[in-house]
């Protein structure tokens, strides 16, 4: 496929959500979501004072922003914060970035490995805890975070990953979870109005306008010769952080997933891209219910038509899409698609690019039969294709590293001698003494170090080591709990999650 050129804004940015700062050294039968709440209707008298004093002008504006609110009211809930950490080695950072540039950074010596953190956005499309994202937002991250829009967190798992679509799937184990509502992408129109949802640039529960400027974009930012990209897009601001988020009509239902920005900045210029919301949704069941993607598969390799390439072809005007070559023992074969066909119809639907028609099967799965009208010697024939199988990766839970697993909190205490307490300017005689801190423990995470003192754990006091591993031995998992640290003779208060 050939690269677009409408694009010549500046550099295409696929990881909208990624915000990398912060370098520190199933047996579910998946169901369609409920839906929560009515489509919103206009309302005549939502303005103070007679309406008969009022421009009718001025009554629909009013009650266009009435329908932005009540969006924002239903779809807010449903979008999460998703955070992601993920270690990368020296070898790998020093790709990116001039080891001189590393040194200065950390001015002594670079450490073996490096800790990212990022942000993005994710939209909670069951009870159960499935959460709909991007691959970008969570792909090689060693721990994933969720915080809902009430403030709760939970630790996600990875379900599943498509790189060929940007789609990802987490799940959370929450309750009372607020799920929204699924539209339909092969509705939508160029023009109509159009809500961006989610969390950019850290802030979180952000609300913005715009319309869609255009559908079925292919921006050739997914790697790999069976990337499907089938962008709708639109104006409304998209910036780091939205990635996974919603794009809503004025219904209040998700038709799309944010997913990529056209900038030369970084940040929004007017050009977001999302995955259209029907061919999210195969993807996603498919991981749920299958474990993997099942993607329909033609055999073909395509070119888009343009004026040259019409004439030569002897047609009136560009339509339709080349058929450059047929791989053998494809479906295509089978089903006597040739080289130089023109296919100008799938199932009754005109197409005209290549992307078009990827996606169109994308969205189908093996077995389903389809039919192709397409343009051969000048005239129009009728072909029908039983798609098959393309086998391509699926990252599942058990491809990417799990968590860190600590069989306690990542601390090792002795007891307070007196010696020790007077080294450490500590006037008490009681508490237990932090020799060791395990590197990316909860603890570590909390910020103790080694010579903290622990004196309080929850509402008890620790006077001795021993204390310290009777009361975590007994304090329930995944819990959170309020230790209290002096250190020198200043005293302050962490909290930790027991893992």
């Amino acid at each position: 496929m050939q690269r677009k050129n409408s694009l010549r804004l500046g550099v295409l940015i696929l990881v909208t959500g990624t915000i990398l700062g912060l370098i520190i050294a199933s047996g579910f039968e998946f169901t369609e979501p409920t839906q929560s709440s009515p489509p919103f209707q206009p309302q005549p008298n939502v303005i103070l004072g007679s309406q008969e004093s009022v421009p009718e002008s001025l009554l629909k504006l009013q009650n266009t922003s009435e329908a932005f609110v009540y969006i924002a009211e239903s779809v807010v809930p449903t979008v999460v914060t998703v955070r992601s950490t993920r270690f990368i080695s020296a070898a790998e950072m020093e790709r990116y970035h001039d080891e001189e540039d590393l040194r200065d950074f950390f001015r002594f010596r670079i450490p073996k490995e490096f800790r990212q953190y990022g942000a993005g956005s994710g939209i909670i499309v069951s009870k159960e805890g499935y959460i709909l994202t991007n691959v970008h937002v969570v792909d090689k991250s060693e721990k994933v975070r969720v915080i809902l829009p009430d403030n709760r967190e939970f630790d996600a798992d990875i379900i599943g990953l498509d790189p060929l679509t940007e789609v990802a799937v987490i799940k959370i184990d929450a309750d009372n979870l607020a799920v929204a509502r699924l539209g339909d992408s092969d509705d939508t129109r160029v023009g109509q109005w159009v809500l961006a949802v989610g969390n950019p640039l850290e802030l979180r529960s952000t609300v913005t306008a715009g319309i869609i400027s255009a559908k079925e974009r292919q921006i050739d930012i997914i790697r790999g010769t069976f990337g499907v990209e089938n962008f709708i897009q639109t104006d409304a601001a998209i910036n780091p952080g939205n990635s996974g988020g919603a794009l809503v009509n004025l219904s209040g239902e998700v038709i799309g997933v944010n997913t990529a920005i056209a900038t030369e900045t970084g940040y929004n210029a007017g050009f977001g891209f999302a995955i259209p919301i029907n061919l999210a949704k195969k993807i996603m069941d498919d991981i749920i219910h299958k474990g993997r993607v099942e993607r329909g598969y033609l055999g073909i390799a395509m070119v888009n038509i343009d004026e040259n390439k019409a004439k030569a072809l002897g047609m009136d005007h560009p339509s339709g899409v080349f058929v450059d070559r047929v791989l053998r023992n494809s479906p295509a074969e089978r089903a006597d698609i040739r080289p130089k066909d023109v296919i100008l119809k799938i199932d009754s639907e005109e197409v005209n690019r290549s992307n078009q028609i990827q996606a169109m099967i994308a969205r189908r799965s093996p077995g389903e039969v389809v039919c192709l009208v397409v343009l051969r010697g000048g005239r129009e024939i009728e072909l029908e294709v039983t798609l098959g199988l393309k086998e391509t990766q699926t990252n599942t839970l058990s491809d990417n590293k799990r968590p860190s697993e600590f069989e306690d909190i990542g601390l090792t205490v002795e007891n307070l001698s007196l010696d020790k307490a007077e080294r450490l300017d500590y006037a008490g005689r009681s508490g237990a003494l932090v020799t060791k801190v395990e590197r990316w423990s909860p603890a570590y995470e909390a910020g103790i170090i080694e010579d903290d003192i622990i004196a309080e754990i929850g509402d008890q006091d620790v006077k001795n080591s021993n204390d310290f591993y009777r009361i975590l031995s007994g304090i329930e998992k995944g819990s959170v709990t309020i230790f209290k640290i002096v250190r020198r003779k200043e005293q302050f208060h962490v909290f930790i999650r027991i893992p």
